[in-house]
């Protein structure tokens, strides 16, 4: 590709006229130390991010707008923060023997030689504007001799040969407020929500600690930490979720907030024990509204938005959200009941846990401890005058008995099942224990979903789809799809965040006449099409004609939704 001057492509691109480049030319002649670029861009002709757009086709090298993600922490050790911030550069990726650098200055040449020396490595650029490199530089420099030297922690390990020194043992690990440990929790957890990771896995292997990180329903890992450093980071966390630090040898539970200037969000915490010590996976909720999505930013269709509008204006049946874990089911109710909330109405819910805290709504913590279950803390609802009930989850014929009886003397209740279709929910319930008169008299409406991987809109290339391919997808029509390459801005994984896939069935009396008589899911299935339902399938296959999604996407999903 010929390699245009910059002022060429400006030009070119109809950002400055030829009257103000002769001027900045005439100027350049008398100040040979100055680029154009920058004398276009001190006069106010141009923009830092018209200069980048410029500079990034004039190089044929990514320009991150995003903010900027750091792939491999390791790669921070070799690029030292003075360094960093004298030349406005961020680390962000080793590749290939390679390290991936941000910049926001490519004509200065002295960078690339100076970072090349600092991590004896080759150098490869993306571009990225000086405050967005300068927020990264912010948020992981920050702590970064804490949070990446576990060698700091200091532990001591003792062999337990008596209930005496197993006190002595507890008493050192109560004691683990030191600050590298202190640091390193803090900043697990700040990375985790700075990259929008679901869950942080903690496991312990015989030679190595493994510390990885659920994003876009994937674990990538990020570090490794000594095993001697493990007992004191799970008591740490022991300590947070208000767990017992002395027993090792049964599974916790646990829970704690974690707050700064910039965010607040609560982590549901679970230890069990493995061979080389205790497992933690400590699970991110952000619980503030703020965080509530839309319909339309969930990813459902115009059509299964009427249909969902048409089942929340009953006044009372049950509406089930189904799907297995992760599926994004309590994000769909949440949604819902923000869609539903009004000052003329009392909702009260009963979650395990809370998972996002809502004004207006009046919400329940299931507290098995202290007799608090969902069937219990259901009858206590029924007497509260609610409008409108939702229920966690229905996990045993008490609950779901108590929410049918519910549903049929005036209340909406919502709920989630664990079941891979909607139509297998029916089978479900009646498997429960729920007499099927009365499943086809409480159900209004059924919503199967699950999560599907965003294609990265930067790196996404086209690819012919197969004949092999064409079966499978059961549609001729299309010819062509999408897939995945990876680049800077979806850290090299091909795909960038998730969307949700439905499939909505409402009742209406012929099935409802159906469930009465136990006809078989088949024969429903093909009603509830008849009646114009979008199975998940379809909407899958559109996601990959439309190119939001990949073919290997398609592949994973459809066994679980066939």
């Amino acid at each position: 590709m010929e390699k245009h001057l910059i002022w060429e492509i400006l030009l070119t691109n109809g950002i400055i006229t030829h009257e103000q480049l002769s001027d900045a030319l005439r100027w350049q002649k008398s100040h040979p130390d100055e680029d154009i670029g920058n004398i276009l861009l001190s006069r106010g002709l141009v923009n830092d991010a018209q200069l980048l757009a410029a500079y990034a086709q004039r190089l044929d090298v990514p320009l991150v707008e995003k903010d900027l993600v750091v792939k491999r922490p390791e790669v921070l050790k070799l690029v030292p923060e003075s360094l960093a911030r004298r030349y406005g550069i961020m680390p962000l990726d080793i590749n290939n023997n390679k390290i991936l650098i941000a910049i926001s200055n490519p004509e200065d040449m002295s960078v690339i030689e100076d970072v090349k020396m600092s991590s004896r490595m080759d150098v490869s650029i993306v571009l990225a504007s000086r405050e967005n490199i300068n927020g990264a530089i912010e948020r992981y420099y920050k702590n970064l001799e804490l949070f990446y030297r576990e060698e700091q922690t200091e532990v001591q390990t003792i062999s337990i040969v008596s209930d005496d020194t197993a006190k002595k043992m507890d008493e050192i690990e109560s004691n683990v407020n030191n600050t590298p440990v202190v640091k390193l929790v803090n900043n697990l957890v700040q990375q985790a929500y700075i990259r929008q990771v679901s869950d942080i896995h903690i496991e312990p292997f015989e030679n190595d600690v493994l510390v990885r990180m659920r994003i876009d329903g994937d674990l990538v890992e990020v570090m490794r930490l000594a095993p001697a450093s493990l007992a004191s980071v799970i008591s740490r966390i022991k300590i947070l979720s208000g767990m017992n630090i002395a027993e090792k040898r049964v599974p916790q539970d646990g829970r704690f907030a974690y707050s700064n200037d910039e965010f607040k969000v609560d982590l549901r915490v679970s230890t069990i024990p493995t061979m080389y010590g205790e497992k933690c996976v400590m699970r991110l909720l952000n619980t503030g509204g703020e965080n509530l999505l839309s319909f339309e930013q969930l990813g459902m269709t115009k059509e299964n938005i009427a249909r969902f509008e048409h089942m929340l204006s009953a006044p009372n049946g049950i509406i089930l959200v189904t799907g297995p874990t992760g599926s994004g089911k309590s994000t769909t109710l949440y949604a819902v009941l923000n869609r539903l909330r009004k000052p003329t109405i009392n909702i009260t819910t009963i979650e395990d846990p809370v998972e996002k805290q809502m004004f207006g709504i009046n919400q329940v913590q299931v507290n098995t401890k202290a007799g608090m279950t969902f069937a219990s803390g259901l009858r206590a609802l029924l007497r509260q005058d609610p409008d409108v009930i939702m229920i966690g989850e229905i996990r045993d014929y008490e609950t779901a008995e108590i929410a049918v009886r519910a549903s049929i003397t005036g209340h909406l209740v919502l709920s989630t099942l664990h079941t891979n279709d909607s139509v297998s929910t029916i089978v479900r319930l009646i498997d429960m224990g729920v007499p099927p008169y009365l499943v086809s008299a409480s159900v209004n409406a059924i919503i199967a979903q699950r999560l599907v991987k965003r294609l990265c809109p930067y790196c996404k290339r086209k690819h012919a789809i197969s004949d092999s391919e064409k079966v499978l997808l059961g549609d001729d029509g299309i010819t062509e799809s999408f897939e995945p390459v990876g680049c800077p801005e979806c850290n090299h994984t091909g795909y960038s965040g998730r969307i949700a896939i439905y499939e909505i069935v409402e009742l209406d009396h012929r099935i409802r006449k159906m469930i009465s008589t136990n006809a078989p899911v088949e024969d429903i299935k093909r009603v509830a099409a008849e009646n114009g339902a979008e199975f998940l399938a379809d909407n899958l296959r559109e996601l990959v004609r439309r190119g939001v999604t990949s073919m290997d996407e398609f592949n994973r999903i459809i066994y679980t939704v066939s």
